[in-house]
């Protein structure tokens, strides 16, 4: 019937496809800045992460094996390696089981820190006092008491590279129980 009055075009105009665009950079130059604030921080708790469930898993194989595993720190490469000490002697070539190498898989993140420390005894950005420095966990689940300082905790500090915003700081601490907590720094303590 009235088929001649009936529109038949469909899509965007030009204006409308304008107007889109407009909004959607708009938008992009206001989170970009947000963005950039946010991934620092959420490299650095991917490490502390990685640490925290290296430890953990450590621990726990100590236990099921029956034989110690250490946790030895590479300060200035940014690295850490975990050794099976099968033969209950310390590390020896050949029990390494892998090595995590921090910056590869957080760029930018460092062993560090830029507040005063958790422990106020600590020096240092891994506190650990064993061979390398080192954390020994037995097949107890205790940690070897002459890998630990004076307070009988340690402590491995995370911040991102050349950055001193205070919150992005993260501690990954052990006791002589074996536990192993996880803090962050929120600019006057470390909870």
């Amino acid at each position: 019937m009235l088929s001649c009055c009936r529109k038949t075009d469909y899509g965007f105009t030009l204006l409308e496809m304008m107007l889109v665009l407009i909004i959607g950079g708009v938008l992009t130059a206001i989170a970009i800045p947000a963005f950039m604030n946010w991934a620092p921080k959420y490299r650095v708790n991917g490490a502390a992460r990685q640490v925290f469930s290296e430890m953990m898993a450590a621990r726990a194989k100590a236990i099921s094996e029956g034989n110690d595993y250490i946790i030895s720190f590479d300060i200035s490469n940014n690295r850490f390696t975990i050794y099976d000490d099968d033969d209950n002697n310390g590390m020896d070539s050949g029990e390494s089981v892998r090595t995590i190498i921090i910056p590869e898989a957080y760029p930018g993140i460092e062993f560090g820190r830029v507040s005063s420390p958790r422990d106020s005894s600590a020096t240092g950005f891994v506190t650990f006092i064993g061979t390398g420095p080192s954390v020994t966990f037995l097949r107890s689940g205790l940690v070897k008491t002459s890998d630990l300082p004076g307070s009988l905790s340690g402590d491995v500090y995370l911040m991102p590279e050349d950055d001193t915003n205070l919150d992005r700081q993260r501690c990954v601490s052990v006791n002589l129980t074996g536990r192993v907590r996880l803090y962050k720094y929120t600019g006057s303590d470390w909870e």
